[in-house]
């Protein structure tokens, strides 16, 4: 297995949270070192999250550092790691803003001819199905309705394996608290003609004897030349004690038009079942236009449709958003 391969595993995390391949700052005697990241201005305009913005803008910018690696054992072993931190802007009404820093990975592994195994604060097995449709700007809310199945989480062992069209991952985590682990597996089947399949379970125990939740999660999406379309589908529990059962659907495409412009659009819809009653969660269009400088910096404006009602549980003010951003990305 060449390093091509085994540094494209290391750095995958990377290749989400960032536009462009890492840098590669070292390299000898088997040793791979790169480094990678964005900063990334993102202004919201009319609503923030839902509600209503009392003065002109809400910032949500963020910086990403990434260091990732690989480094050569024998010709069949390889030993990798991965580490990701973000920094946000939290407005406090005062032109000193407050910072808000935390950890989204930190994992380390080992891989051969039989895959890859991570130990550590990575994704679930199911995030490589809701990464199907997550690709405009609001969307990513199918993997947060049971932590089995998100993203980031500690404590997590993760096996992927690549069999040619399909993709295999499959996860464990073990539980700080009582009664907290958790499992999952998933798989990705790609066609030659670029229609790809996908399918994934999530279930474990919620913290201190508190019932247990699992989710259900298929995809599917086609890729030919410049177009990308999407879909996902989720269902499950929350808690298996109580009716607690939640859906979500999200769609997605992309199109890009070979001068760096790129049009995007998306739907969801997320609601919550809770003792017989339907409870929205999100339910928007988006549409967004994005524009690549090169392959380090574009800009982007989009601009979600909200369709909740503002009476709703969780709705907040039901506002729409209007979002502007410039993203640097190396």
């Amino acid at each position: 297995m060449n390093n091509k391969t085994l540094i494209a595993l290391a750095v995958a995390a990377a290749a989400v949270s960032t536009g462009a391949s890492a840098a590669n700052v070292y390299s000898q005697d088997g040793t791979e070192l790169n480094v990678g990241g964005r900063a990334e201005f993102r202004g919201d305009f009319i609503g923030n999250g839902g509600e209503e913005i009392e003065g002109t803008m809400a910032n949500n910018s963020r910086f990403r550092l990434n260091i990732g690696g690989t480094t050569q054992i024998n010709d069949s072993l390889s030993g990798f790691g991965f580490y990701e931190a973000e920094q946000g802007v939290v407005s406090n009404g005062s032109n000193d803003p407050e910072t808000d820093f935390k950890q989204r990975y930190m994992f380390a592994g080992l891989q051969g001819d039989f895959g890859a195994v991570s130990f550590g604060r990575q994704d679930t097995a199911a995030v490589q199905i809701s990464q199907m449709s997550d690709v405009t700007t609001f969307t990513g809310a199918q993997k947060e309705f049971i932590d089995a199945g998100n993203e980031q989480i500690n404590n997590t062992i993760l096996y992927t394996g690549d069999f040619d069209a399909l993709t295999v991952k499959a996860n464990y985590v073990a539980g700080t608290s009582d009664s907290s682990d958790s499992y999952g597996i998933s798989g990705i089947y790609t066609l030659p003609m670029g229609l790809g399949f996908g399918l994934g379970y999530s279930a474990g125990d919620n913290v201190d004897n508190d019932g247990s939740s699992n989710a259900i999660i298929a995809g599917i999406n086609y890729t030919l030349d410049s177009l990308y379309l999407a879909g996902t589908y989720t269902t499950g529990e929350t808690d298996d004690r109580y009716s607690s059962d939640f859906n979500g659907m999200e769609f997605a495409a992309t199109y890009g038009f070979g001068n760096g412009f790129t049009l995007m659009g998306a739907y969801q819809k997320t609601e919550y079942d809770v003792v017989g009653q339907t409870v929205d969660q999100s339910d928007f269009f988006e549409v967004t236009g994005d524009y690549a400088f090169n392959k380090n910096i574009n800009a982007y404006v989009a601009y979600m449709l909200n369709n909740m009602d503002e009476s709703s549980v969780g709705a907040k003010d039901a506002e729409d958003t209007l979002r502007f951003g410039l993203k640097y990305s190396f």
